[in-house]
């Protein structure tokens, strides 16, 4: 798997007549931070051996989940979750459980190995984020009041 290095963030497009960027310039602006999360993200994954969609999964497994709820995690569907868990499984890091309160569900459950790679993982792609490093305290809280109105939950971030 091979990721180039992706150019500076540098604001490339001027603001509006108003100085209030538009819809437009915010998108963009998302859309290359995303970019550079998202590469990070792969990157370090890889080296724990991980396809971009295994770490997504694998990350969202940090509780046992019903192969439904991570394929709505996912955004995908439960047949794409299928073969992911396969090979998260044939590596030994998931097992499928029936559930407790429905014999029909399977939940996904790490084991003792996927616990210890899911913490490693964990704070390896959280260790050195790009386009984090200089939000001080308060930018970060007030980032995270932001895309939580936006993402929809109208309550303020308590801890960042």
């Amino acid at each position: 798997m091979v990721f180039t290095e992706q150019p500076p963030l540098d604001g490339a497009r001027p603001l509006t007549d108003t100085g209030t960027p538009s819809v437009e310039d915010l998108v963009a602006a998302f859309m290359a931070v995303m970019g550079r999360l998202g590469q990070h993200f792969f990157q370090r994954s890889a080296e724990f051996d991980l396809s971009p969609q295994q770490a997504k999964a694998f990350v969202e497994l940090g509780r046992p989940l019903s192969m439904g709820e991570l394929a709505d995690r996912l955004f995908c569907d439960a047949s794409n979750v299928t073969g992911i868990v396969d090979r998260l499984e044939s590596r030994g890091l998931v097992e499928r459980q029936a559930d407790p309160d429905d014999r029909r569900v399977r939940r996904l459950v790490l084991t003792d190995a996927g616990g210890e790679l899911w913490q490693a993982h964990h704070d390896r792609v959280f260790d050195g984020v790009p386009c984090m490093a200089n939000l001080s305290h308060a930018d970060r809280r007030a980032l995270c009041d932001l895309l939580s109105r936006m993402a929809g939950d109208p309550s303020p971030v308590t801890d960042v």
